[in-house]
């Protein structure tokens, strides 16, 4: 083996997998609480309490027992919700978003898919709300701690009302919940360096593997 391919076996891994680092980093960031990507002000953060952790818990332990393991209904299905509390929207500072962030553990290898809903109440008891995308991991190991993050579609109000954020549990797949956090920013968000780096991660990895074969030629 000569010198030249022995640095290349040697360090070739580890600037790959110094560049999925910053991959990985990006996709495991807590959820911020200074403005960035989901808005200009955090309004609320909220951890959801162990209480309601058990009712999403009971409610998935009765639709699998009426359901029979199937998938339950999106659309007709019933849900375990939870409601914050109320602030007043103003219309001037639109757009609301609601972030939400599972943190569970796999029950056995395979895919974890959870459903949620999430949007507002109003005052009068009426709901506005839409199918949240985003809160599943795909091939996972059983005992797998994995963390899930989605940005709800922003909703803006054309009038200054009293709304609370409401997020709704449909069903949960080959997951125990252990940890369910939930923000509320208004205002238009900007990325920060971590959404711009991963955006260009691509372009990224390419200069870099550029870089390593110019650099190895030289060997």
């Amino acid at each position: 083996m000569t010198f030249a391919s022995l640095i290349r076996a040697r360090w070739l891994p580890l600037v790959l997998a110094a560049v999925l680092a910053v991959v990985v980093c990006e996709a495991r960031a807590q959820l911020p609480t200074k403005p960035g990507k989901y808005g200009k002000t955090l309004l609320a953060d909220v951890v959801l309490p162990p209480s309601q952790l058990d009712k999403f818990s009971a409610f998935l332990d009765t639709i699998a027992a009426a359901n029979h393991g199937a998938q339950n209904g999106v659309m007709s299905g019933d849900t375990a919700d939870w409601v914050g509390d109320a602030f007043l929207a103003n219309s001037t500072t639109n757009p609301y978003t609601i972030v939400v962030s599972v943190e569970g553990t796999a029950k056995a290898a395979g895919d974890v898919v959870t459903t949620w809903n999430s949007g507002w109440r109003f005052e009068d008891g009426s709901n506005r709300y839409a199918l949240m995308h985003g809160l599943s991991a795909f091939d996972v190991k059983a005992g797998e701690h994995v963390t899930m993050t989605a940005a709800a579609t922003p909703s803006r109000f054309e009038r200054d009302r009293n709304v609370a954020p409401l997020l709704s549990l449909i069903d949960a797949k080959n997951v125990t919940l252990d940890h369910v956090q939930v923000q509320v920013w208004s205002g238009l968000g900007s990325p920060g360096w971590l959404e711009l780096l991963a955006a260009y991660r691509i372009l990224i990895f390419g200069v870099v593997m550029l870089a390593v074969v110019l650099v190895f030629r030289k060997l």
